[in-house]
């Protein structure tokens, strides 16, 4: 037999093990006579009607009900990033936003001050000299090769446009009589002569030295000439320069018709032909007489001109 702890309620089924009223977990008790209910009532086809009486409590209680505990969820504020919580906070962003906004105004400012003290100083400077720029002295103006100087008067606001054409720097068209073939990324145009690069030049192209060949300088004006600076020969390198032939003698012929024959030393450096002064709208030279190399074409590196209106 089978006992409850908590309400005493016996049980005749030794396969219960729970209570019914209560749920408690039934332990076994000794069957006694004295343990017996006198007022019990046998249950035919028992078990215990074999052995004795079974003593039946009064009707059973139903079962309690058990109410499962709910299962603790995560808490909510993390789930949707609390602010005490999340690692991310609003006011953190609102303050490096803040921060990289300054920083760009900051850069920004800065530009715009640079940009303004550029323009500043270039507003300040004087007329920027360039190739044919003018030269307030054409005597002891150094022109760099393919560049024109002038005297040249100052240009303002107020100017005569044709003072200011007389002072703009002087344009100048290159031609020749012939020319040599390139050889691969190596031209030979007459343009060469005013390129300011000692390392190019024109070659002229017909077989032999180039006798009577001739190169031809035009300017968009005419011009008081007084100087003309050439380099004879071509001036890439001392190697190059022995190789190639060299003028010796050369005649200048200028629009006006009159004509100078000049003379040349065998010496790889600028020469400077003065001319008195001269007005014309063009200048050619003429090949005359040379210095034999192994190569059998005549070049000039550079020509360039002093002058003024």
């Amino acid at each position: 037999m089978k006992q409850c702890p908590q309400c005493h309620g016996r049980y005749a089924d030794d396969s219960l093990n729970f209570c019914l009223q209560d749920g408690a977990t039934l332990t076994f008790v000794s069957d006694t006579p004295s343990s017996r209910n006198s007022d019990a009532t046998l249950i035919y086809g028992s078990l215990d009607s074999e052995r004795g009486s079974t003593v039946v409590d009064p009707a059973p209680k139903p079962p309690p009900k058990f109410i499962a505990q709910p299962t603790l969820l995560h808490d909510a504020r993390v789930a949707v990033g609390n602010p005490g919580i999340s690692s991310s906070h609003p006011t953190s962003r609102l303050l490096v936003g803040g921060v990289l906004a300054i920083a760009v105004l900051l850069l920004v400012s800065v530009g715009i001050g640079a940009a303004l003290l550029f323009r500043q100083s270039r507003q300040n400077q004087p007329a920027a000299s360039g190739p044919n720029a003018p030269s307030p002295n054409p005597a002891s103006a150094t022109p760099s090769q393919g560049t024109s100087t002038t005297k040249g008067l100052t240009s303002g606001p107020g100017i005569e446009s044709e003072q200011n054409t007389k002072t703009a720097p002087l344009k100048i068209k290159a031609t020749a009589s012939s020319v040599r073939y390139s050889v691969q990324s190596n031209t030979y145009d007459p343009s060469n002569a005013i390129d300011g690069n000692k390392g190019t030049a024109w070659i002229e192209g017909v077989d032999g030295p180039g006798p009577g060949e001739w190169i031809r300088f035009d300017f968009d004006r005419e011009i008081n000439l007084h100087r003309i600076l050439i380099l004879p020969g071509y001036f890439k390198s001392p190697a190059i320069w022995a190789m190639n032939n060299r003028i010796s003698a050369a005649t200048l012929d200028f629009s006006g018709g009159t004509s100078r024959l000049f003379k040349f030393p065998d010496r790889m450096e600028r020469h400077t032909l003065d001319v008195g002064s001269i007005r014309t709208r063009w200048v050619r030279i003429k090949l005359e007489d040379f210095y034999l190399g192994k190569d059998p074409d005549t070049p000039i590196s550079e020509v360039a001109f002093e002058w003024e209106p």
